[in-house]
């Protein structure tokens, strides 16, 4: 019995209040009700906050074509990047840019075939592969560090991908990016 009491006059509760907010917001009819919300689509937009994620490599070098002059142009002059490739050519299947040019340089400075290594860590096969590349497991991509470890086992795979993305991210901020 006491619990119905407390229902009910928690009932009449929320329903009186509820006329007195209904008959405050009919006084305020008119075109100053309007800016008064709490909620304007012409100044907020939440769809601005999500985070879309990062463009893949071959998008974010289309999308600015002095990156990758620069960069195209920084990687060869250091002798990373083949005078006769193109950074977009190249970077096609990588999702991540510094992705691609880390992979670049692990090629270069622990003697790794590219194209090996590009296979490994995008999971898409490179039509001019060699016979004794070792592709990943099931076609799926592998981070950097497991395809160092599977390619040149008796490095140091994960202080070498580090070092290889942390350069990369230097390199690409040093072109612009």
């Amino acid at each position: 019995m006491r619990g119905f009491l407390i229902v009910g006059a928690s009932a009449a509760l929320f329903l009186s209040l509820g006329t007195l907010s209904g008959s405050a917001q009919e006084a305020k009819s008119g075109p100053a009700a309007e800016s008064l919300r709490w909620y304007n689509p012409k100044r907020y937009n939440p769809l601005k906050l999500i985070n879309r994620g990062p463009k893949s490599a071959n998008d974010r070098l289309a999308s600015n074509g002095d990156l990758e002059a620069k960069l195209t142009h920084q990687l060869q002059v250091q002798g990373i990047l083949p005078q006769d490739k193109n950074l977009q050519d190249v970077c096609s299947a990588f999702k991540y840019l510094d992705e691609c040019v880390a992979s670049l340089r692990v090629g270069r400075t622990l003697k790794i075939d590219f194209t090996c290594l590009k296979w490994d860590v995008t999971g898409v096969k490179p039509k001019p592969v060699s016979d004794s590349c070792a592709g990943p497991s099931g076609g799926k991509a592998m981070s950097l560090h497991r395809a160092i470890d599977l390619l040149k086992p008796d490095s140091d795979a994960r202080r070498e991908a580090n070092d290889a993305l942390r350069r990369a991210r230097d390199d690409i901020k040093d072109a612009g990016g």
